[in-house]
């Protein structure tokens, strides 16, 4: 009887730790994306070692020194996210997928003038990994993209560039 009683007590703490990390992976995700928009807006990824990997800030400097290559910045927002699924894979790893809705506002940074703006709702698959009992964005699948958009503009000019229906 006493026996039972022990294994209650440590099935109740395990699903409360699940539920804690649940919560603490989520709040990751929403930080992590908080900090990529600061760090395209400020052009310093350097703010992302708070939620990612160094492997994943590394991907996002390259992504925004690009930009900086055309002389662009970007400013981007997300309007709304929700988690689909949640999967703590073992202690260390888990797998988040979320629905993400995001506008963007190019702009150079030169000239100050605006060159593309564009919404983009996503389906991402977010891994993460749990150092020192805390959670990190590592890599992250695009799973979906949809534009909002018609056009797209060219980076240095800011001239639209009209496309046709796309292939499925």
């Amino acid at each position: 009887m006493l026996v039972c009683g022990v294994t209650l007590i440590i099935s109740c703490s395990s699903e409360n730790e699940i539920s804690v990390d649940e919560e603490r992976i989520k709040s990751t995700v929403i930080l992590y994306n908080s900090l990529l928009a600061k760090g395209y807006r400020i052009q310093n990824m350097n703010v992302l070692a708070e939620a990612a990997t160094e492997q994943r800030a590394t991907k996002a400097y390259y992504h925004m020194a690009a930009l900086g290559e055309g002389s662009v910045k970007m400013d981007a927002k997300l309007n709304h996210i929700t988690f689909s699924d949640l999967r703590i894979l073992s202690p260390a790893h888990a797998e988040v997928v979320t629905e993400e809705k995001w506008d963007y506002t190019y702009v150079n940074f030169k000239t100050e003038k605006q060159v593309n703006d564009n919404s983009v709702d996503y389906v991402n698959k977010y891994k993460l990994v749990k150092k020192s009992n805390k959670w990190y964005v590592d890599e992250i699948d695009v799973m979906r993209t949809e534009e909002k958009k018609n056009e797209k503009y060219a980076p240095l000019t800011g001239s639209p560039v009209i496309r046709g229906p796309e292939k499925e």
